[in-house]
């Protein structure tokens, strides 16, 4: 329960009640359609629907009551209503009202790729909701999404594992008004949503806010990549701590994509369940995080050991005699070389095959990214690439000139059939591209070719 009625939610937004303020609030939705009984519905004016027009569905499900603007046509009789210039702002400083209940700290984490997987391993690492940490469930990390994290934290949380995404200047500035961590992390510093960012630049000092609000006794965390972008003279009160691979630093014993061998400060020699050496980096910055808080060195050893991957990320399916690496979920050039990287270190394979599609929000930079990913497959030793949609043409071209196999599909339905016939056991597939390319729809074909190589192999999925 959040332990709030709508009284009290006026009283901290700021707004006007309008019916019974008397019913107990247990969780709060801005999707009409997750509305349960006891639930405090915020209804945003968004770009695809506005809220408003549910507010009738939303007290069919029993819901306590509604956060809505005025002016926005009839409310259904009987509802109860908070009436706020803005449902946004308000559904912010509920955030802020219910984050100051709490007595925990705040690890923010930003980022222009890792974001999620860091804060699961955070969460994981620190004891999960057992020992009081919350951390949300998926990717809440917008203007929208921060404080619904918040929202969602018990009252008891001693640790709350918040992400801090942005896509355009000003937004990390609105979000840290909603809540400034005590410890931060910067997972990475690269090209990403360009579209609104314009420049690596600009990324770098928006995603630095986060670092500079740490106060005098915190500590920001940040891959050594990412903390030599930071600019000369940069200083803020929390100390940095920059995390890197070295002799007395980060090792890499073995890679071995799901049991990669590595040595950690203070942890020594422990086996970890990541596919790539930046995930080793995040989980030697969730072990500092850990010793930061007082954990037992043995139990950040087992939980670190047991790291279970966020979903929708990197995920490897065994199909029969193949292996499918799904990592459909987004794409940006750093992210998707990592992705390559994985496919090389992959063990047992046969052929490598990339399907690489379009990498969205890269504004004028787009085709030389993607030109720049087709010479990466080609040094990844891909042995067929297939490119999707725009952006693929352009990977695919790259990696013919290279001398690797190649060829182009619009959509993932037509690279399916393109590569089903080609499809051998023992290759091992990678599916990289930005969520609109929709490649994950390609998993129930690979499937089905999978059966047909060999019908009487299993399917399973291999935990990823």
């Amino acid at each position: 329960m959040l332990g709030l009625d709508l009284a009290r939610v006026a009283a901290a937004v700021g707004g006007t009640l309008v019916g019974d303020g008397e019913a107990p609030i247990r969780s709060v939705v801005t999707d009409s359609r997750q509305a349960r009984p006891g639930d405090l519905f915020v209804a945003l004016d968004g770009a695809r629907t506005d809220g408003h027009r549910f507010l009738r569905e939303v007290q069919a499900a029993g819901a306590s009551g509604a956060l809505v603007m005025p002016d926005r046509g009839d409310r259904p009789e009987g509802f109860p209503c908070v009436v706020v210039p803005d449902t946004l702002a308000a559904l912010a400083a509920l955030a802020r009202h219910h984050l100051g209940r709490l007595p925990a700290k705040v690890v923010g984490i930003t980022g222009t790729v890792g974001k999620t997987t860091a804060k699961d391993m955070f969460a994981q690492v620190l004891g999960g909701p057992a020992a009081q940490v919350h951390a949300a469930p998926a990717s809440y990390n917008s203007e929208c999404g921060l404080p619904l994290a918040i929202l969602a934290a018990p009252l008891d949380s001693r640790v709350l594992v918040l992400e801090y995404g942005v896509n355009a200047p000003g937004e990390m500035a609105r979000l840290l008004a909603i809540a400034k961590p005590h410890f931060a992390c910067v997972t990475a510093l690269t090209p990403v949503h360009l579209e609104g960012m314009g420049s690596l630049e600009t990324i770098v000092r928006e995603k630095l806010l986060l670092a500079a609000a740490a106060p005098p006794d915190g500590v920001v965390w940040m891959p050594e990549d990412a903390a030599r972008l930071v600019p000369a003279g940069s200083s803020w009160p929390a100390r940095l701590a920059a995390v890197g691979f070295g002799p007395d630093a980060v090792r890499i014993i073995q890679r071995r994509p799901g049991a990669y061998r590595v040595a950690l400060p203070r942890l020594g020699e422990l086996t970890l369940p990541v596919y790539a050496d930046h995930e080793v980096l995040l989980a030697a910055i969730a072990a500092a995080v850990g010793f930061e808080f007082g954990e037992d060195p043995q139990a950040l050893r087992d939980r670190l050991m047991g790291l279970r991957r966020p979903e929708g990320r990197l995920s490897a399916h065994r199909l029969g005699p193949m292996t499918v690496l799904d990592d459909a979920y987004n794409a940006s050039p750093a992210a998707a070389a990592a992705a390559l990287e994985v496919l090389r270190n992959w063990p047992d394979a046969g052929r490598r095959i990339a399907v690489l599609g379009t990498m969205h929000e890269l504004g004028v930079e787009a085709e030389r990214w993607h030109r720049e990913l087709g010479r990466q497959a080609a040094a990844a030793g891909v042995d067929l690439l297939l490119g999707v949609g725009a952006g693929g043409a352009w990977i695919a071209a790259e990696a013919r000139e290279a001398g690797i196999d190649a060829a182009v599909a619009d959509d993932a339905e037509a690279v399916c059939s393109l590569l089903a016939p080609r499809l051998q056991p023992a290759d091992v597939v990678l599916l990289k591209a930005s969520r609109a390319e929709g490649l994950e729809r390609m998993l129930p074909r690979l499937r089905e070719a999978a059966r047909a190589l060999s019908p009487q192999a299993d399917s399973q999925e291999v935990e990823g």
